[in-house]
């Protein structure tokens, strides 16, 4: 969201309210009149797209004597549908359209997003059973794990111009030069936000409890002390961190817990328009184990959420050539 002039916004199919697309259009009328307040020229556009999951066990494909006219048939009917959407909600917004036809949904619009250097995509929140991450990844976590720009979980709710950006960031192992990034990342693109809307920023930080040893053969010692002294070192990282971007210590939501509850508990406190985290991107059995920390606070939560992955920090968007898998 640097400069937020390209926004891709994931059309869910056949659904009338497409909170999605309800983002998209907000962020765009913020850009385009921060950009005539501050005189930039910078063109700001919207990119809808519509996924169209390609199932090799449809019976009616499968029977049909000519079944790639049949495709083609289905796909004029999905694409009209789009377009006759798309002028009745987007009304005086120019939107490019695009639709993917794959069984591999969820990497295709990666790909895209990567094509098109698109700076966020946006995506409706879905509803998830808990074996979800089991037996399949719902399109929503693939984009979590895998995208290379910052994707927004939009929730059904209504923005609020002078709100709160919350940002949730790890400072446990500020040490560590990748968690260093991920928070820099984390806070640079909740200003860009808060720039645009008039929110204010609030840091959000986790202090992990410290079990200490049963008994530890030294004079004076006391596992109290112990436990004392890292929750006083973990409140001084954290108001220093706040200290260094100016944002008042008032903003900053110090709690002792595990990152997920404390983020949870905070973020029903505060009532934030949005907030800003990181994920380590866990995929396969580790993920349907333990599941990311940012899968389970997106259910939890009825604001949107805006989530970094690993690859939106180490690297630069690359250009590639279009997926063969998307039909403008």
């Amino acid at each position: 969201m640097r400069s937020l002039q390209n926004i891709m916004v994931v059309i869910e199919p056949k659904e009338l309210r497409q909170p999605a697309l309800e983002r998209g259009l907000a962020l765009y009328n913020y850009a385009k009149a921060h950009a005539l307040k501050t005189g930039a020229k910078d063109e700001v556009k919207i990119v809808a797209v519509l996924p169209v999951t390609q199932e090799p066990w449809n019976m009616a494909s499968l029977l049909a004597v000519d079944r790639k006219n049949l495709e083609q048939e289905y796909l004029k009917k999905q694409s009209r549908w789009l377009n006759a959407f798309l002028s009745i909600n987007a009304m005086g917004v120019k939107i490019e359209q695009k639709i993917i036809y794959s069984r591999e949904v969820g990497k295709d619009i990666v790909a895209l997003a990567k094509d098109m250097c698109c700076d966020m995509i946006i995506k409706t929140a879905e509803i998830h059973g808990m074996l979800d991450s089991v037996f399949f990844t719902p399109l929503d976590w693939q984009m979590l794990r895998h995208a290379p720009v910052p994707v927004c979980i939009a929730k059904d709710h209504l923005w609020e111009p002078s709100g709160t950006i919350a940002v949730a960031v790890d400072l446990s192992t500020e040490e560590d030069e990748f968690s260093r990034l991920i928070n820099l990342r984390l806070l640079r693109e909740a200003q860009r936000l808060a720039l645009f809307t008039g929110c204010k920023i609030a840091l959000i930080n986790a202090i992990t409890p410290i079990v200490p040893p049963i008994a530890v053969d030294i004079p004076g010692y006391t596992p109290q002390s112990m436990y004392d002294n890292a929750l006083k070192d973990g409140c001084k990282k954290a108001l220093e961190f706040a200290s260094r971007h100016r944002i008042e210590a008032s903003d900053c939501h110090i709690a002792e817990g595990s990152l997920d509850e404390v983020i949870v508990d905070e973020c029903k406190k505060l009532n934030p328009t949005a907030l800003f985290l990181g994920t380590s991107a866990r995929r396969g059995f580790a993920s349907a184990l333990i599941g990311n920390i940012c899968e389970r606070v997106t259910d939890n939560l009825s604001c949107d959420v805006v989530v970094i992955t690993p690859k939106t920090v180490m690297r630069n968007v690359p250009t590639t050539e279009p997926s063969k898998s998307v039909l403008s």
